[in-house]
């Protein structure tokens, strides 16, 4: 588990299978323990691909910059709608 805010953040799992589910997203399905599969978007697991820019930042930045902008947008629109 890679996602940074998953509360499983570091855990090692022996991955079931690597699919795509019903909305056409990639998963991975995982054995939790002997009796419990779950299944989880593969872009929160190291199996996922690996862009130009997590390549160059070497794990240096958390956030793309049009991420950010993105979320500065969204928050931004929120803050109006309580005006």
């Amino acid at each position: 588990m890679t996602h940074p805010f998953h509360p499983l953040l570091g855990r090692v799992f022996r991955v079931h299978s690597d699919t795509m589910n019903v909305g056409l997203v990639p998963v991975v399905r995982f054995q939790v323990d002997a009796e419990t599969l779950r299944c989880l978007p593969r872009a929160w697991t190291d199996r996922r691909p690996v862009d130009g820019f997590e390549r160059a930042s070497a794990g240096r930045s958390l956030f793309r910059a049009d991420d950010l902008s993105a979320l500065r947008a969204l928050v931004d629109a929120l803050l109006d709608d309580q005006k």
